[in-house]
C-alpha cells in the first residue's frame, strides 16, 4: 500500500513560504493568466512542471444506465473538495484540469475547480480516451501536452491513474520502494524537469501522496481566508430554488396548480429543487440547472425571486433565494441524471403540507398569486 508522504526539506519550506494563491475577479471565464504560475518560482533552475493525479471520488455501485453513467457519492463529492482545499492551501494552483468525460471523473474534477476557483464556472478539458484508460493511454495524454503548461492536474480510473506514476517516475518509486494504489478521492504530486513530449519512468520526482482522510474535514469560512470553520465549502450556504409548476385543473380539489417534486437524495421525502449556488452562475441560472439535474425538467424562471427563506444544515444557516419555473418539458429517464429520484406532480394545496421548511412553505401559499403575474408579465 502506498502511504501518504509529507513534503520535507526544500520541498517544504518552499510550499509554506514560496507559492501565493491568486485573488481573481469573478468575471473571469477561465483559469487565471496573471496569478503566480507553479514555473515562475524555478528560474534558476530550469523549466520544471507538476504533474498531479488524482482519482476520482467514491461512487454508486450501480446505476442502470451503465457504468459511464455512475455518480458521485455525497461523502465521493465531499472528499474530493476536501482534496480541493488542500491544493488552495498549499497555493497549488493547476493550469488545466483534464478528465475522463465519465459522470464520475468529470464531476470529480467540476467540485475541485470550485474550490479552487471560486467565481468562475468550471472549464474543464475532456477527453473520451480517459475513460477507463490504462497507464499508456493517460501517458499519451500528458505527452501530448502544450508545453506552455506547467501544472497538470488529471483526473483518471484505477487501475490507469495508479500504475500512471511507474512510468514517469518508475526510477524514483523503486529508489524510495513505493507502490501506488490510489484510493478514490486521493492524489499523487509529480514533479519533472523533462518536456511533455519526453516524459519517461526516470522523468518524475514523487513529491507526495495525499488521501482525502487525512487532510482538513472541514472548510474555511466565509472564504479561504476565514477563520470559522464550516461542515461544507463556504459556497454551500447560499442557494437557490425553483417551484417547477404547471396549469391543470383538478375537478376534486379545486387546485389549478400542480407542482413539480422529486424524492430526496435519501429517498425518505418529497422536495422542491433546491442546491448551492454554482460558482460563476447567477441564482436563477443556477436554480434552473438545479430543476435539470434534480427533477429532469426544463422551463422558463425569470428574476426577481418570489421570496427567500433559510434553514439550518451543517450545523450553520443556509440562505435560499427561490424562483418559479412553468415547466416546458420534461427529460426522459435516459437523459436524466438524478432520475432514481423519481417525480411527480403534486396539487399546489398538498405540496404546501409536503414541505419540510416553514419559510418555503409560507412561499408556496402565495405561490398562485406569483405564478398568475409571472404568466402576465
Amino acid at each position: 500500500m502506498f502511504v501518504e508522504m509529507a513534503l520535507c526539506g526544500k520541498w517544504s519550506a518552499f510550499y509554506r513560504f514560496c507559492i501565493f494563491p491568486y485573488k481573481f475577479e469573478a468575471s473571469d471565464n477561465r483559469f487565471p493568466a496573471n496569478r503566480t504560475r507553479y514555473n515562475s518560482l524555478f528560474k534558476d533552475n530550469g523549466m520544471k512542471r507538476l504533474i498531479t493525479l488524482l482519482r476520482h471520488g467514491e461512487t454508486v455501485t450501480y446505476d442502470a444506465r451503465g457504468d459511464f453513467h455512475r455518480p458521485l457519492t455525497e461523502d465521493g463529492k465531499l472528499n474530493v473538495q476536501r482534496i480541493g482545499a488542500f491544493l488552495e492551501k498549499q497555493g497549488l494552483y493547476p493550469d488545466l484540469i483534464m478528465a475522463s468525460p465519465a459522470q464520475r471523473t468529470l464531476h470529480s474534477a467540476e467540485k475541485l475547480h470550485k474550490i479552487l476557483f471560486p467565481g468562475i464556472k468550471p472549464a474543464i478539458t475532456q477527453d473520451r480516451t480517459l475513460y477507463n484508460a490504462d497507464a499508456h493511454a493517460l501517458l499519451s495524454a500528458l505527452q501530448g501536452l502544450d508545453e506552455d503548461i506547467q501544472h497538470v492536474v488529471l483526473v483518471g480510473h484505477n487501475p490507469g491513474v495508479s500504475a500512471l506514476p511507474a512510468l514517469i517516475a518508475g526510477a524514483d518509486l523503486r529508489k524510495k520502494r513505493m507502490f501506488p494504489s490510489l484510493k478514490p478521492a486521493s492524489m499523487i504530486m509529480i514533479e519533472t524537469t523533462d518536456s511533455w513530449s519526453d516524459l519517461s519512468p526516470s522523468s518524475g520526482h514523487i513529491l507526495q501522496q495525499v488521501d482525502a482522510a487525512n487532510v482538513a474535514q472541514d472548510f474555511p469560512w466565509p472564504d479561504k481566508n476565514g477563520t470559522e470553520r464550516r461542515k461544507r465549502p463556504a459556497y454551500f450556504y447560499r442557494q437557490s430554488s425553483v417551484i417547477p409548476y404547471r396549469n391543470r385543473k383538478n375537478e376534486q380539489t379545486g387546485d389549478d396548480i400542480e407542482i413539480l417534486m422529486t424524492l430526496s437524495s435519501g429517498g425518505k421525502h418529497f422536495v422542491i429543487p433546491k442546491g448551492a449556488i454554482d460558482p460563476g452562475l447567477s441564482a436563477v441560472e443556477s436554480a434552473i440547472k438545479e430543476a435539470r439535474e434534480e427533477a429532469g425538467c426544463m422551463g422558463s424562471a425569470t428574476e426577481p425571486a418570489i421570496g427567500s427563506y433559510h434553514y439550518q444544515k451543517w450545523g450553520s444557516r443556509c440562505d435560499v433565494e427561490v424562483f418559479a419555473m412553468k415547466v416546458e418539458d420534461l427529460l426522459p429517464d435516459a437523459e436524466w441524471e438524478e432520475s432514481h429520484r423519481g417525480r411527480e406532480w403534486i396539487d399546489l394545496s398538498r405540496a404546501i403540507e409536503m414541505v419540510k421548511e416553514e419559510g418555503l412553505r409560507k412561499i408556496l401559499k402565495t405561490f398562485r398569486e406569483n405564478a398568475l403575474q409571472d404568466q402576465a408579465s
